[in-house]
């Protein structure tokens, strides 16, 4: 009796195995017997999974953006707000081994997009759905108070979406890969977050138990007789 398929699984493995030939030899370099090698399956069981080069690239880059976002939103839990996009740039800064090796198919995939039309638009098309993520952390973090006024939400999101991107490239390609990565991420990712917070509330100024509260002498008889001498 032949094995039963399940199709998202099977499309899963085959995309990972397209991102991992990604990392290793670029875009470029990357081919259907590549994927399907690494796979460890046929060129037609490829193909009818997932479609010829161009549809597995693009397959691929969106899928790692669904990858990301999934990491980055959708496993916060209860986080809202400032704490939200705190959580979800931290999820998307390539902190460990696991998101640098994100990160580098993200990079080897914007650097084809530059000349890969379906790359390009596939690419627009995933940040949009960042960007509306991204609009709901800064509606709750406005609605709770959190954000210092004069803050733009298009300008926060715009500068989101380049520290991730810019960041990516940096460790990968400037020397950040290693030494000091994850301080230095850390550092940069607060910056961020904390650059946007409304100044906190200074407490009223309230007499202490036993403090007997100022009080002016008044202005009696006593006192303008005293003015007269």
């Amino acid at each position: 009796m032949p094995r039963l398929v399940d199709h998202g699984e099977r499309r899963a493995e085959l995309l990972a195995a397209a991102w991992r030939v990604v990392r290793a030899r670029g875009v470029d370099g990357t081919t259907t017997r590549a994927i399907a090698d690494e796979a460890g399956c046929s060129l037609s069981v490829l193909a009818h999974f997932l479609g010829g080069k161009d549809d597995i690239l693009v397959a691929a880059q969106a899928a790692m953006y669904e990858r990301i976002v999934a990491r980055a939103f959708r496993l916060g839990g209860d986080l809202a707000g400032l704490a939200a996009l705190r959580a979800a740039l931290g999820a998307a800064l390539p902190f460990d081994d696991e998101r640098a090796a994100d990160a580098h198919v993200n990079v080897a995939f914007a650097g084809a997009a530059l000349s890969h039309p379906r790359l390009a638009a596939s690419r627009r098309e995933s940040h949009l759905g960042i960007r509306e993520l991204l609009r709901v952390c800064m509606r709750e973090a406005r609605e709770r108070g959190e954000l210092r006024a004069g803050v733009a939400d298009d300008a926060v999101i715009d500068d989101f979406i380049i520290l991730v991107e810019g960041s990516a490239l940096l460790s990968l390609v400037d020397g950040w890969a290693e030494e000091g990565r994850s301080e230095r991420l850390t550092r940069i990712a607060a910056t961020f977050v904390d650059r946007l917070r409304a100044a906190p509330r200074q407490p009223a100024n309230r007499a202490g138990p036993g403090d007997e509260p100022h009080r002016t002498a008044p202005r009696g008889p006593a006192n303008r007789a005293g003015q007269s001498n």
